[in-house]
């Protein structure tokens, strides 16, 4: 294959990608988790349910019904359910404040519902 051929046209003249540009950046690593979220958000001041997909200290991935009215930048009060990680126990004693990151609709044809990445703010 030409490195032509190897470039995401979305690139614009970015290199392709190779193992070593690929790393992951995140400063916390995600752990498998699931449970049940609760949150209440922010703009429209109304609680929703979600399920945790995955977890780190500084944010986490869940799955929300896609009727639920989420965008980047809303702010959420999160309470998650039950965990049986000892690293994550201060997360679900309490609600936690957070910030909505990332809001993938793609996901609804995949799983049925929207992928939601939110980052901890407390």
């Amino acid at each position: 294959m030409s490195d032509k051929q190897d470039r995401d046209p979305r690139d614009f003249g970015s290199p392709p990608m190779s193992s070593a540009s690929s790393i992951n950046r995140r400063k916390h690593p995600r752990h498998p988790l699931p449970t049940s979220v609760e949150f209440h958000h922010g703009p429209s001041q109304r609680d929703f349910p979600g399920r945790c997909v995955d977890l780190s200290k500084s944010g986490m991935l869940m799955y929300v019904p896609a009727s639920t009215p989420v965008q980047p930048g809303d702010s959420l009060q999160v309470q998650l359910g039950s965990m049986n990680r000892p690293e994550f126990a201060a997360l679900g004693a309490a609600p936690v404040e957070a910030s909505i990151v990332r809001v993938n609709r793609q996901s609804l044809l995949d799983v049925g519902h929207l992928a939601v990445g939110v980052r901890f703010t407390t």
